[in-house]
């Protein structure tokens, strides 16, 4: 069944001096002077705002009757930064500011405000609920508990952590060397199959400073999930998941406390 159309409005939001790219959709029957509770959907690795995930979620949150927000984070998409410069905490830092901006919309009830995120920005949802309590729920689909947990699943065999590992410290000592970042593959920071790696378009970041993998191999979700409680919570995940390891959804699941649902699909 195709989704009701919705008003699409362009905004620019400010977050630690850059300014990110955002589209706020608003629900077609939102009359004037009302209040909604709003959607703040947060878009995977390397991604953008633009992305199908993105636009479906967004029309599909405004159709149920909610103000939704899809943004491009910082380094990202047509936002400014540096290009592909993607740390989990500065993302944290844009999620809490683009709640900001959120809650000063006379259209918005700040008290009800939800972080949808996918894959990436599905744990920097989580971490990001659990230290503001402006988040008022989250749904988090595709994410993780624990970097490093994360980064071993993904670079199983010897070889493949082999590689990894060398690849953070040959980073760690160019930058030491040059006070530079080196940038590294896309596809080297989170291994995809060449089958799936289509679903990834010409948009997305595709090279990263070696800060990246090396931010990503510690942070860690399940160390703040807990406080999200007594504030809702709904993590789903791929069972057969090729890219991020549904492990990881479970263990958020195990380090939560309630309400939380986990759906393994």
């Amino acid at each position: 069944m195709a989704l009701a159309p919705s008003k699409q409005e362009p905004v620019t939001i400010p977050s630690d001096g850059f300014s990110l790219s955002s589209v706020v959709h608003l629900p077609t029957n939102l009359k004037a002077g009302e209040k909604r509770p709003a959607v703040l959907i947060l878009h995977g690795f390397g991604g953008h705002k633009d992305g199908p995930q993105q636009r479906w979620s967004s029309n599909q949150f405004a159709a149920w009757g909610y103000i939704t927000m899809r943004l491009d984070y910082r380094g990202c998409g047509e936002s400014e930064g540096r290009r592909g410069w993607v740390l989990p905490m500065e993302q944290v830092a844009d999620t809490r500011n683009a709640m900001t901006y959120l809650a000063s919309r006379a259209d918005v009830d700040a008290t009800r405000i939800c972080l949808v995120g996918t894959s990436y920005g599905a744990s920097v949802a989580i971490c990001t609920a659990g230290i503001d309590e402006r988040a008022k729920g989250v749904i988090a689909q595709g994410g993780w508990a624990n970097g490093e947990r994360k980064a071993r699943e993904q670079h199983k065999t010897p070889d493949a952590w082999k590689k990894f590992s060398e690849m953070l410290e040959r980073g760690r000592a160019h930058k030491a060397k040059t006070g530079e970042s080196l940038m590294v593959d896309r596809y080297d920071v989170v291994p995809i199959p060449e089958h799936l790696r289509a679903n990834i378009d010409a948009r997305s970041i595709f090279q990263f400073p070696v800060d990246t993998p090396i931010e990503t191999f510690a942070f860690n979700p399940e160390e703040v999930i807990a406080q999200i409680s007594p504030r809702p919570i709904l993590l789903m995940h791929a069972a057969n998941d090729r890219v991020t390891p549904v492990n990881g959804a479970v263990e958020l699941f195990q380090a939560s406390k309630q309400p939380c649902e986990l759906y393994l699909m």
